[in-house]
């Protein structure tokens, strides 16, 4: 998990970086933008907070904050830019350059933060590095300087001086500087990644989005600017072609885009809609108005082979905005909890490569728990999958001779890896979802672990773990699992709030199932003995 004091100091730069001033000159600098850079962004938080559409804002609490939790306060921070380059040996490589307008030390920083670091050496640097992940560094370039960076890029931002010839530090110093956020990205480096991306979620995409994929091989670059002062928030996004013929395609893309939008935002809020008769009728009418004035407010506009979408004028209104959400929401709510599902199912589809993995090495699935010599239940299976999950350094950790709440282990909890995390449901720190059905005649008994021999109805019909509901998570290095009754089955599955749930099979694969599911049918599943036919 990660420090708090770092959460905090993230959670103050990601503030910054989603609300927008003026920059300094009439454009950007390309300073600290080395030539490999693939994306940029720049920013200046006092120019915010001195902004006048600012004045009725909380700002002592934003200044408060940052200096209580931080050590810094925002006031003082001129000029923030953002890089980001291609992934290197280490990870991602990132470097944030952060202008003062007054004096400022490492060591003025909170306390808190600073425990979190440790004095090191980079590149020649004197720096702070981060002694748990994420892993950074942080170094004082001046007086009034501050650099944080990862993934080894300080020496590569610190030494970028303006003069870079790269596609992006290039394209930077060529833009004019507007109030607000400015964002740059740049697709040379990273084209196979975005079209290898785009192609992989080709079949996921439905007919009128297909010509999505194309946008790698179109795109030379995006430029986002935003402005989110309180009362004229507005946004800009400026894809720049390839050339005049890319130009146009991406304009039709956006367009396609746009309609399909419309279309699906509205069917699903006018499922929704009150009334009926006449007044339900009179309710479609108005959704059909005000998204065909919304997505004409959004329309491409092309200009040789650069396409830009205008979200400012009457979109940027608070009601205007508040309407436009109201009938996106729908839509994006169903986008999100798909997207989730996904996540939840790769998650498992990573347990059951784990589970495999174990049985190449040991012939057999882990038991339920890492026991003692006696056979008492110390540790879950989750922890005993840890070095089938590439997470060697964090098995290591544990102390494999005590349970898992001795004073050792439980500072642990809270290092819970992603992997048995559920992106759909909020949970206290270390708690899952993922549990296996425990019982007799289940793919985990009592005790010991089975062999695939054992499951003589199949792999590909026997349920090896379970999405558990919410209020019967528990600790994930706890040897505690769902103890299945055969008479209810469902009872610790659901209902939840989708009705639905996932499995992972002795297979390896994912299964989505309906809390309606016959009882026989899913006892059927559980059982790795029974010889039933299954059908469902």
């Amino acid at each position: 998990m990660y420090p708090r004091s770092f959460l905090v100091m993230a959670a103050v730069f990601l503030v910054a970086l989603s609300t927008g001033v003026a920059q300094d000159s009439e454009k950007l600098s390309s300073k600290s933008v080395p030539d490999d850079a693939i994306l940029a962004a720049f920013l200046s938080p006092s120019e915010l907070m001195a902004s006048s559409e600012w004045e009725l804002m909380p700002t002592e609490v934003f200044r408060a904050a940052g200096q209580q939790f931080v050590g810094i306060d925002p006031m003082n921070l001129e000029q923030v830019t953002a890089v980001v380059g291609m992934p290197g040996p280490t990870g991602p490589r990132f470097g944030v350059r952060m202008q003062f307008s007054q004096d400022v030390k490492i060591s003025d920083l909170n306390p808190q933060l600073l425990q979190q670091l440790e004095p090191g050496d980079e590149g020649g640097l004197a720096v702070y590095a981060s002694r748990r992940p994420p892993q950074f560094v942080l170094h004082q370039a001046d007086a009034r300087t501050l650099m944080v960076a990862g993934g080894g890029y300080l020496k590569a931002v610190l030494e970028a001086d303006g003069t870079g010839q790269g596609q992006l530090p290039a394209l930077a110093s060529k833009i004019t500087s507007r109030s607000g956020v400015t964002v740059v990205a740049v697709l040379d480096q990273i084209r196979p990644l975005v079209n290898g991306l785009l192609q992989q979620s080709a079949s996921k995409l439905p007919p009128p989005l297909q010509s999505v994929t194309q946008v790698g091989d179109l795109t030379d670059a995006v430029l986002v600017q935003m402005n989110y002062a309180p009362f004229s928030a507005s946004a800009t996004v400026s894809v720049l072609g390839r050339d005049d013929a890319a130009g146009e395609k991406l304009e039709q893309i956006l367009n396609d885009a746009i309609d399909f939008g419309r279309a699906t935002a509205t069917a699903e809020f006018k499922k929704s809609a009150p009334g009926g008769g006449p007044v339900q009728d009179a309710w479609h009418s108005y959704i059909d108005r005000v998204s065909a004035s919304l997505s004409d407010h959004i329309r491409p506009v092309r200009k040789g082979k650069m396409v830009r979408l205008d979200f400012s004028g009457a979109t940027g209104t608070y009601a205007t905005t508040g309407v436009l959400v109201g009938l996106l929401l729908p839509a994006v709510q169903a986008a999100r909890q798909a997207a989730r599902r996904v996540s939840a199912s790769n998650s498992l589809k990573q347990i059951g490569l784990a589970m495999h993995n174990h049985y190449s090495a040991f012939q057999t699935l882990p038991d339920r728990a890492i026991r003692d010599a006696d056979g008492k239940p110390l540790l879950s299976w989750r922890v005993k999958l840890l070095p089938f999950l590439e997470q060697q350094t964090l098995y290591e950790q544990f102390h494999l001779d005590e349970p898992w709440d001795s004073p050792h282990n439980i500072k642990l909890v809270d290092q819970m890896p992603a992997v048995y995390q559920h992106p759909a449901v909020v949970l206290p720190p270390g708690k899952t979802l993922f549990q296996v059905p425990v019982g007799e005649g289940l793919m985990f008994g009592p005790t010991g672990g089975r062999t695939f021999a054992d499951v003589t109805d199949g792999l590909s019909n026997s349920v090896m773990v379970i999405e558990s509901r919410p209020d019967a998570a528990v600790e994930w290095t706890k040897p505690d699992d769902l103890e299945i009754d055969l008479d209810d089955p469902l009872a610790q599955i659901i209902p939840n709030q989708r009705g639905q749930f996932i499995v992972l099979m002795g297979d390896g694969a994912v299964r989505q199932i309906s809390q309606s599911i016959a009882v026989d049918v899913f006892q059927s599943l559980l059982t790795i003995q029974g010889r039933d036919p299954v059908n469902f």
